[in-house]
């Protein structure tokens, strides 16, 4: 008799505790609920300004668009405006005038480099501005200076090639097997940016140097910073090119 009261107080036991397994089940929901919330709650800039890019071209397309200050390398560089320009642009004087309309403050502070060549115009984007070491994803911080190009660039019926440059130091990535690969994925979020902003793909040759085209000294840092950009250059279209798949049809 004694044998199975002792049985029976010891299941009576176990079933009084059970409640707490549920207990922590629930407290483990409501943690997970919490951090849910939490990660929804918090607001994506990138989108934001997006809409607000996007809403201000339709409603008021000549109205100034100022947007966030630069990151603290470039905070010298005030952010330029955007003007939106309508009328298709069809030499390379009315595009150096564009440029130098909206990327002028840039260009005065050294933030960008500008330079006419006898058949054309070049932007020299250093990729302090654009890119973390050793990435190719764009900075948000960069996204005034690509929203000025694009609206200047929108209109133009040119030959428009995104070349992307690196230094001569040997990347160390898991993602990028060479400075060659970096440097062409960094011209393809450039070319992709700009064609996202209103630039006609059609007009855009991305191409990719990696380190074989210096412009400086790769033996210091000064020099290698001046190799590591991505160059923009703005051309009257070949007439030898290829024909499209239109003219062969």
């Amino acid at each position: 008799m004694r044998r199975r009261y002792r049985n029976k107080s010891s299941k009576h036991a176990i079933n009084q505790d059970r409640y707490l397994i549920t207990y922590a089940d629930l407290l483990t929901l409501l943690f997970a609920l919490f951090i849910i919330l939490y990660s929804i709650s918090k607001p994506d800039k990138e989108r934001m300004r997006e809409l607000m890019l996007a809403m201000n071209n339709v409603f008021n397309p000549t109205q100034l668009i100022q947007g966030n200050n630069l990151s603290p390398n470039v905070s010298s560089a005030p952010t330029p405006p955007l003007i939106m320009f309508q009328e298709q642009v069809v030499s390379i004087s009315e595009v150096q005038s564009q440029m130098e309309s909206l990327l002028g403050t840039l260009i005065n502070n050294n933030t960008i480099g500008f330079e006419r060549l006898p058949d054309g115009l070049k932007l020299v984007l250093p990729n302090r501005f654009l890119f973390a070491s050793a990435r190719a994803n764009l900075l948000s911080d960069s996204r005034d200076i690509i929203d000025s190009i694009a609206v200047a660039l929108a209109t133009v019926d040119m030959q428009i090639q995104v070349d992307g440059h690196t230094d001569a130091v040997p990347i160390r990535s898991f993602v990028y097997e060479s400075n060659w690969q970096l440097s062409a994925a960094r011209a393809v979020n450039v070319a992709h940016s700009l064609i996202d902003r209103g630039v006609p793909a059609h007009n855009i040759v991305i191409r990719a140097y990696g380190e074989q085209r210096p412009v400086a000294d790769n033996m210091t840092e000064e020099g290698r910073e001046q190799n590591r950009r991505v160059e923009i250059v703005v051309t009257q279209k070949d007439n030898n090119v290829a024909a499209t798949l239109e003219e062969n049809e």
